[in-house]
């Protein structure tokens, strides 16, 4: 099955500091994909905010994806966003950042817990590493990022599987998270927010969207309204990877729409 409307709202140019390519040709390169439109997300990680020159990179990537859409007009429905990272960790810079740019879509996102490395940069292997405390600290994050709200759609929920389960290898029962899980996903319904269906994990060891299509199935049944559908990509080779996978997770979970953000309001776009 092929869906017309293929929408990658979770995309990061050479302005991200694990980026690679410019906004322009990130464009090219999704008009050539077929796609009808793109979201620029570059990382925004509020807990390390100055001391690592996110302010500057903020700006730079706004002006970029402006640009870009100028550029575009007509051809592509260009989104500015941002990947806003640990805001729950300094809510007064994440809001004062959000108060200066005409954001279309903000996402939510945990990449690390407080004081600590990305989870990508943990080893998990050392047997001092106690992936059950992590995973529980992980989720209490997510939950008061969730409750906090000042965002439009959770980026890739259970994000550290990418590289416990994903890359090393190891068992993660996700039942015993199954309560936080369902907190989660009851405040974003609550709040009105999305659930992003982050399609990375396709691509990689993990193997599986993240979250995974029975957490997608179970944010509807709480209430959920709205799903966002994003690639993850660093690359312009891999912007548009696994949409269309995502968008029919997305169906078979009961929703008949993705979304568009616009000035961070969603626009539901059949799913064809």
């Amino acid at each position: 099955m092929s869906y017309k409307n293929i929408i990658d709202l979770h995309t990061h140019t050479d302005s991200s500091f694990d980026g690679h390519h410019s906004a322009i040709f990130m464009c090219e390169t999704a008009q050539l994909k077929g796609l009808r439109a793109i979201a620029f997300t570059d990382h925004i990680e509020i807990d390390t905010y100055y001391e690592r020159g996110f302010d500057l990179t903020a700006r730079d990537s706004y002006l970029h994806a402006a640009n870009a859409r100028s550029a575009f007009n007509g051809k592509l429905i260009v989104s500015a966003g941002i990947e806003l990272g640990e805001p729950t960790y300094d809510t007064a810079t994440a809001e004062a950042l959000l108060s200066k740019f005409n954001y279309d879509i903000v996402i939510g996102s945990i990449h690390n817990l407080r004081g600590m490395p990305d989870f990508c940069d943990l080893d998990y292997v050392n047997e001092h590493t106690d992936t059950r405390a992590l995973l529980d600290t992980y989720f209490e994050e997510v939950l008061a990022l969730a409750k906090w709200g000042n965002f439009d759609t959770l980026a890739h929920l259970t994000y550290p599987l990418r590289y416990i389960a994903g890359e090393q290898k190891i068992n993660v029962d996700m039942k015993q998270y199954s309560d936080i899980v369902d907190s989660i996903l009851r405040a974003l319904a609550e709040n009105g927010k999305a659930l992003e269906i982050n399609t990375s994990g396709l691509r990689q060891p993990l193997g599986v969207t993240m979250p995974d299509e029975s957490t997608v199935k179970r944010f509807r049944e709480l209430g959920g309204e709205f799903v966002t559908v994003g690639s993850d990509a660093h690359k312009a080779e891999h912007l548009g990877a696994g949409i269309e996978e995502g968008i029919g997770i997305a169906k078979r979970c009961g929703f008949n729409c993705i979304s568009l953000f616009k000035g961070r309001t969603a626009t539901p776009v059949p799913i064809e």
